[in-house]
């Protein structure tokens, strides 16, 4: 199966399979990480956490939560 994601940032950071659901992360170099259900296709939320571009993004593997890191003073964030 090949599915095609459009977001309006032109450069996608990072990107995450979450283990059990139909998920995946990106991280922008807009700053938001946008959460995907790749079966259905649709975006389901987006994050504006950080200022500036989001680096890496990962799924925990055991709990319902994801850290995100960006290059801006070494941030990194806990999203549940």
């Amino acid at each position: 199966m090949l599915t095609k994601f459009e977001t309006k940032s032109n450069r996608v950071k990072g990107l995450s399979l979450h283990a059990k659901r139909p998920w995946i992360l990106a991280s922008l170099h807009s700053g938001v990480i946008q959460l995907w259900d790749y079966r259905m296709g649709t975006l389901i939320d987006k994050f504006d956490e950080h200022d500036g571009p989001v680096r890496a993004v990962h799924f925990h593997p055991l709990r319902p939560l994801f850290v995100s890191g960006a290059r801006i003073a070494g941030a990194y964030n806990v999203i549940r």
